[in-house]
């Protein structure tokens, strides 16, 4: 369970340092598999579990993906409970 929430954080991460962009796009699954060291299928299965719970939004085939209001918030309170 660990790992989910760390990866999830980091999935969270990525998608939030796209926002500093001056026009952000979607991130495509290509690259967050790259950064998280997973499959496809995996990062596949995670990011569409992220999408239905609202943290990010997803296509239907889970290959591009943008953070949410809630992700932003889930990303904060996530890195305040690390650090306390």
């Amino acid at each position: 369970m660990k790992k989910l929430t760390e990866n999830k954080l980091r999935v969270l991460s990525i998608l939030r340092e796209n926002l500093k962009n001056p026009q952000p796009q979607v991130v495509g699954i290509d690259k967050i598999a790259g950064q998280l060291q997973l499959s496809l299928y995996e990062t596949r299965q995670l990011l569409l579990r992220m999408d239905e719970a609202g943290e990010i939004e997803s296509d239907m085939e889970g290959q591009y993906s943008l953070i949410t209001p809630v992700g932003l918030c889930r990303l904060t309170s996530m890195q305040e409970g690390a650090r306390s």
